[in-house]
């Protein structure tokens, strides 16, 4: 979970909010960051999902604020 969510903050820094007109459906707009050694499909599905999910910077803080409490 640790990779494939500073994996999505990371996307969500470069990238911005998702957008399906820009990245499309699927994974390959992700493909080409390396997250971690040995990254699989798996862990790309989990980025973009996540990604999926964030919203603006102020989103972005309260999905962070929100883990820091889970823990």
């Amino acid at each position: 979970m640790t990779h494939s969510l500073l994996g999505s903050f990371a996307v969500q820094s470069d990238l911005g909010d998702y957008d399906f007109d820009e990245h499309g459906q699927g994974i390959d707009y992700v493909r080409a960051i390396r997250f971690a050694p040995n990254q699989t499909e798996e862990l790309l599905d989990k980025i973009v999902e996540l990604h999926k999910t964030h919203r603006s910077v102020f989103g972005l803080y309260l999905t962070f604020i929100g883990v820091l409490i889970l823990q």
